[in-house]
């Protein structure tokens, strides 16, 4: 059972090339250098001193750039990778990253697929698998009969999804909170397996695997090294792709379950990674009221959050504030996991109703806390080595700045700048999803 609403990057989306983990990364440097090609790609280094070296690509390509016609497709991109090339076949590629120990996994959200290369740090390794990467993100051939193996692994992501009531719910609250491409699903919709061509992929990945599009991080590579590799092996075009425009709309969608708990998840409009203050405000203003248990394998409520001491300590409740920030917008509210013999609309109601005393009453203790929260969170994240390529991709790709810069703008936020964001939450439209069959309406809320 799970207390919080996952971040979606967390969905387990990946696929996996090689049957044996990579051992943990010991601690890196915090140095970043990066330099952008003429191609628009950005690139960034980060010394490390693990016998690990690590490649991250992360490509402006997520689900919600998909063809109105093509649902799903991003999926499909996903599951196909390490599949036949232009110079290599899909067992050719498996057969080299394994044979060296390697491991290459995809991942997927809404802005972004990113792919992640682990090996050992061996220059001659690094060169053989870093050329194979490149080829898999730059000259897929999408070839009909591994489509058609390729099925399976849809159907098995699918079965997933519906045994996880909480992707369940994201994937729900997206739908009905979004117009436009954050409205799309992660995953294909049933109608649609199958379907993605050969060419509708090559056709995608010719339009948005683009420089402009795209930062590549190596982790344990020296900078001149990986410029090096990048500019050998990733012939990537440099127009500049299309936008997609999202708008926060607001609604409600209910999912009947025979589930013993109700799940809810009530949204605002939040902000936007390139907003600036306004997306960190928000990450210290969840923390503030509480994201879960920071303690492992604990369950329930904590005590020294807001949500923690409003809310009654009732066995099997859970309650947690999200916040997730896309390139130009976002989701923030409230998520709690409620059994059926309890009273779910009271417990909401009280949840909602410290949102806003904490909105209007928060102090300088409580920012100071949350901003040392923070900090150590980004420490822990930068500190694992491998997810640390892939999310200084992200950072540099859709806010602009890297992890060393976010924790600077952390002490910037003022409790005034902190007051002001949260208090717009309180003016945005509403958005509900719920799954059970003892869920509130929007109407039973607001009083």
């Amino acid at each position: 059972m799970n207390n919080k609403l996952k971040s979606l990057s967390s969905v387990p989306l990946r696929r996996y090339l090689a049957s044996h983990a990579a051992k943990p990364a010991s601690k890196s440097g915090n140095e970043v250098r990066t330099t952008t090609l003429p191609s628009g790609v950005i690139l960034a280094s980060v010394q490390s001193d693990s016998p690990l070296a690590r490649v991250g690509v992360v490509i402006r390509a997520g689900a919600r750039f998909e063809p109105k016609n093509q649902l799903g497709l991003t999926h499909t991109l996903r599951s196909a990778a390490g599949m036949t090339t232009k110079n290599h076949t899909g067992f050719g590629i498996t057969r080299n990253i394994e044979y060296f120990g390697g491991r290459l996994s995809v991942a997927g959200s809404r802005d972004t697929i990113s792919y992640l290369l682990e090996m050992h740090n061996d220059e001659d390794i690094i060169a053989r698998n870093v050329s194979m990467l490149g080829e898999t993100i730059t000259a897929p051939q999408f070839k009909h009969w591994e489509l058609s193996d390729n099925i399976e692994r849809i159907n098995a992501d699918l079965s997933i999804l519906e045994d996880t009531p909480y992707i369940q719910l994201a994937e729900a609250l997206h739908a009905v909170a979004f117009k436009g491409g954050l409205r799309k699903s992660l995953y294909t919709p049933k109608f649609m397996v199958g379907k993605h061509t050969t060419e509708a992929l090559q056709q995608y990945v010719k339009e948005r695997f683009v420089g402009p599009n795209t930062a590549i991080v190596g982790v344990g590579l020296e900078h001149d090294e990986l410029v090096q590799l990048v500019g050998k092996h990733f012939g990537l075009q440099s127009h500049q792709p299309s936008k997609c425009q999202c708008k926060f709309i607001g609604g409600e969608v209910h999912i009947d379950s025979s589930l013993p708990l109700t799940y809810v998840a009530l949204a605002t409009e939040g902000a936007g990674l390139k907003s600036g203050k306004n997306a960190i405000a928000l990450q210290l203003f969840q923390t503030i009221l509480g994201s879960g248990t920071q303690i492992k394998n604990a369950y329930g409520i904590s005590q020294v959050t807001r949500l923690g001491r409003a809310l009654p300590q009732a066995p099997g409740v859970a309650a947690a504030a999200f916040n997730l920030s896309y390139e130009d917008t976002g989701l923030f509210g409230i998520n709690l996991i409620v059994p059926n013999d309890q009273d779910v609309t009271m417990l909401l109601k009280t949840a909602i109703k410290e949102f806003r005393n904490a909105a209007a009453s928060v102090n300088e203790t409580e920012l100071n806390e949350a901003k040392k929260n923070l900090k150590t969170s980004i420490l822990i994240a930068s500190d694992t080595g491998d997810s640390l390529a892939t999310e200084i991709g992200s950072q540099l790709l859709l806010r602009g700045g890297d992890l060393n810069d976010l924790t600077s703008q952390i002490d910037t936020i003022s409790l005034a700048d902190l007051k002001q964001i949260a208090q717009k939450l309180l003016k945005s439209k509403l958005a509900l999803a719920t799954i059970g069959s003892n869920a509130p309406y929007l109407d039973d809320l607001i009083e």
